[in-house]
């Protein structure tokens, strides 16, 4: 719990700084976002790239990012193989072990579908509740 109550008060030393509850929502949002691309050690680049090009808050969006770490990586890699398969397929993953397997249909579409569509459900979900959370705390306390 310490953790949370660390990376709030980041947070909130943001919206001192005079940035909108908005700006610092969509950044994370798009930190979120980028935490789900499949592909391990790109995040920081993606992130630094992605923020300069939509012109939000570079820091923020690394912040987002980093919910994608070794520990979380392989379960964020399971769960998007599971959700790509269902839509794909209409079933869960069939995890087999052969030479005869065909990868890229087998596994890594599922991946890369089940990560687009946690990634976007999950980056629009932080941002409107991000953005209710500040605007919740600025009411409450007039000012920051």
């Amino acid at each position: 719990m310490k953790y949370f109550s660390k990376l709030k008060d980041y947070i909130l030393r943001f919206i001192k700084k005079g940035l909108s509850p908005h700006e610092i929502a969509l950044s994370l949002a798009v930190g979120v976002f980028i935490a789900f691309i499949p592909v391990f050690g790109t995040h920081t680049v993606i992130a630094i790239l992605l923020a300069s090009i939509l012109r939000v808050n570079t820091l923020i969006v690394l912040l987002g990012a980093q919910i994608s770490n070794p520990v979380s990586f392989p379960f964020q890699i399971f769960i998007s193989a599971e959700v790509g398969n269902l839509i794909l397929h209409g079933t869960l993953l069939e995890i087999k072990f052969s030479k005869e397997i065909n990868y890229l249909s087998h596994y890594l579409w599922p991946i890369i579908v089940g990560s687009l569509v946690l990634g976007t459900g999950l980056s629009v979900i932080s941002y409107f509740l991000i953005k209710f959370f500040l605007k919740r705390r600025r009411a409450r306390h007039d000012t920051f």
